[in-house]
């Protein structure tokens, strides 16, 4: 079926005001970290090429910085200084010729930061964020109107690298959205107060930035719909927010978002919550706004999702970020019936972790992301037989690449199904997602003409037999129960999915997770077994040696995991470990202290984190003289997904 038959709305033509968008999908900001000291170069040019020549219709720069007391960091780009006009306005050239608008966005984060990289924090008020901590600087009268100023210098200078227009940002609890808030605005002069008031920081932008830009320019403006926050700005309000800037004629679009730092992770809803997390509630700014332009971004994955929020008349565009560092070539093959090809987000948030970390941009899944100046295209190999074992992740992604490059490739799994961990993990709570990794992997293999080999196990011999030119083994690892001190009287259960939780005895009064894991294994076996423990009657208790339980999942999943675990009753301990087990208690010791904590009649210690490589067939084959043969993944060492993959990726291009 074509295209324009399956999504006529989403691939239809849209006024931005003075400009016209190729198609109603707009990359919203998206947070590179790619700048080198201060400056567009190759690899940030790269990153916003390979966006547009996936289709996007628009895209939104990650928001610049504006104003010298917010961290200027050396990978962040300083839009107050003219010095940056060149290289942005070769990312404008490479976004044009890709047939892209370029809109660059304008935010100051106030009071709200991630680090502690920022030295002064503004605000409206002398009130410190929930989440960031941190008494900010209260702006004084002149200070504002000096920050209106910064905003519409911005503006120009934007104008001035050719970009089609500029967004204000107003959401997400950064300074627009302070001023806007009651919860984080208590001041008395003519910025305070009143709704009226509270939104004269935000209009003079507005009305600045119209008047130094002219008739010429796209003028969007980024708002929150809610905050989840009591005291703040709620949909009722914000329905009479966008109302006001539309009569006003201040804005050409309004790009939807919600939440503020004290509710960070609604910014992101992640696998915890459904896909259209907010669509109902963002369809209500568009009842309130009648013909403007409203962008609806509300974590859609494919396109008959948004297709469908705008032929109902619940949006007029649809704003993707997490969908488009996975897959920049959503937009296009969607348009050009390749659908069932679309590389599906997990909604794990790593990327968010990374870049709110000061780190490049990076995709848990997507290997090429952030590396595109490197990973830009395949280089071709002669038609050389390439082995590959393992047939999850690391694997599949190691022979996708192989044979995309001209290499004949033979992959053998020794289980009867293809994907490693992530076959079976899916099916834990709030996993269901997972399962897009090899869901696009997989079928990807086929499609380069793979041969699979399912139930076979890679034996020296088989492999002398299959004399190839070059072997990657992502073989992964073996999850492991410890031997723990004591009489054995509580059972040790390494649990890597649902089915291994089977084993945990029903008796007891108590259930016990030890992390050393500290990532989404732990937390995903957590859930898990805090359902199984309140089915069985026991009580629950989490513990790591680490200061805190998953400690690098990304914080905007760690709230929701934390939050999940909590309501159902888990106990959670940090800087603990379990010691030993005896007459049926699992005796807990403070890491630091030295601290006991028993607990009596224990039905089982769940085990997530240690784990042994599996680089046997590694050795055999280096000692039967075939030198080129590779380790990736976890075969190489224990470690996370995007590492197996990149480095799968990486190897595979070079063999």
């Amino acid at each position: 079926m074509a295209y324009t038959e399956t999504y006529p709305h989403l691939f239809s033509p849209i006024g931005l005001g003075p400009k016209v968008a190729k198609n109603r999908v707009m990359r919203v900001a998206t947070t590179s970290n790619l700048a080198e000291r201060h400056r567009v170069r190759g690899r940030m040019l790269a990153f916003y090429r390979t966006v547009a020549q996936g289709g996007a219709g628009t895209i939104v720069s990650e928001a610049v910085r504006l104003h010298p007391l917010e961290a200027v960091v050396p990978n962040a780009i300083p839009l107050f200084d003219r010095g940056v006009i060149p290289g942005l306005r070769r990312i404008s050239d490479a976004l044009h010729e890709a047939g892209s608008l370029f809109v660059v966005q304008l935010n100051h984060g106030g009071r709200q930061h991630l680090g502690r990289r920022v030295g002064t924090l503004l605000a409206p008020s002398e009130i410190a964020c929930p989440r960031s901590g941190g008494t900010p600087h209260a702006l004084s009268t002149k200070e504002v109107e000096e920050m209106v100023e910064w905003f519409a210098s911005a503006a120009v200078n934007a104008r001035d690298a050719d970009a089609d227009g500029v967004e204000i940002h107003g959401a997400q609890g950064h300074l627009i959205g302070q001023f806007v808030s009651p919860f984080s605005n208590t001041r008395t002069d003519r910025y305070g107060g009143s709704l009226e008031n509270r939104l004269r920081f935000p209009r003079e932008i507005l009305q600045l930035v119209r008047r130094r830009l002219g008739p010429n320019s796209v003028i969007g403006y980024r708002m929150g719909v809610e905050e989840f926050t009591p005291g703040g700005i709620t949909i009722d309000d914000a329905c009479e927010i966008a109302q006001l800037f539309v009569s006003e004629g201040l804005v050409d679009y309004i790009s939807l978002s919600q939440g503020n730092f004290n509710t960070i992770e609604t910014h992101l809803p992640d696998r915890h919550w459904p896909q259209e997390s907010y669509r109902d509630i963002q369809r209500r700014i568009k009842a309130a706004v009648g013909d403007a332009v409203v962008v609806q971004s509300t974590r859609v994955q494919m396109p008959d999702q948004a297709e469908d929020i705008i032929a109902s008349g619940d949006g007029d565009m649809v704003g993707l970020c997490r969908a488009l560092i996975v897959d920049p070539e959503w937009p296009t093959k969607a348009q050009t019936g390749r659908t069932a090809e679309i590389r599906r987000c997990i909604a794990c948030n790593q990327c968010w972790d990374w870049i709110s970390s000061g780190e490049p941009i990076g995709c848990a899944t997507n290997p090429v992301a952030g590396r595109e100046h490197a990973f830009r295209h395949h280089s071709p190999a002669p038609p050389t037989r390439i082995v590959v074992v393992g047939g999850g992740p690391a694997g599949l992604e190691a022979a996708r690449v192989a044979a995309e490059r001209g290499h004949r490739v033979t992959l053998y799994e020794k289980s009867h199904v293809l994907g490693g961990k992530v076959a079976w993990s899916h099916r834990l709570p709030n996993n269901a997602e997972l399962r897009h990794v090899i869901d696009f992997l997989i079928p990807e293999a086929g499609r380069k003409g793979v041969e699979i080999r399912l139930g076979q196990e890679a034996t020296l011999a088989r492999i002398q037999e299959d004399a190839p030119d070059a072997i990657i083994i992502a073989a992964g690892a073996e999850a492991l129960a410890p031997t723990l001190p004591g009489d054995g009287s509580v059972p040790v259960i390494a649990a890597t999915g649902p089915d291994d939780l089977k084993r945990v005895p029903s008796l007891g009064r108590n259930l016990v997770l030890m992390d050393e894991d500290g990532y989404f294994w732990a937390s995903s076996i957590a859930e898990a077994a805090a359902a199984l423990a309140r089915s069985y009657g026991l009580s629950f208790t989490v513990t790591s040696r680490f200061f805190e339980n998953f400690r690098e999942l990304p914080m905007v999943s760690r709230i929701a995991t934390l939050k999940a675990l909590d309501e159902a009753g888990a106990e959670q301990r940090t800087s603990m470990f379990v010691d030993r087990v005896e007459n049926g208690a699992a005796v807990l010791k403070h890491y630091l202290t030295g601290r006991e904590v028993v607990l009596p009649h224990t039905s089982a210690v769940i085990w997530t984190g240690y784990q042994r490589a599996r680089n046997g067939l590694h050795r055999e084959l280096k000692a039967a003289g075939f030198d080129r043969t590779f380790l990736v993944g976890d075969a190489y060492a224990p470690r996370r997904l995007p590492v197996a993959l990149v480095e799968a990726h990486s190897i595979a291009r070079k063999v």
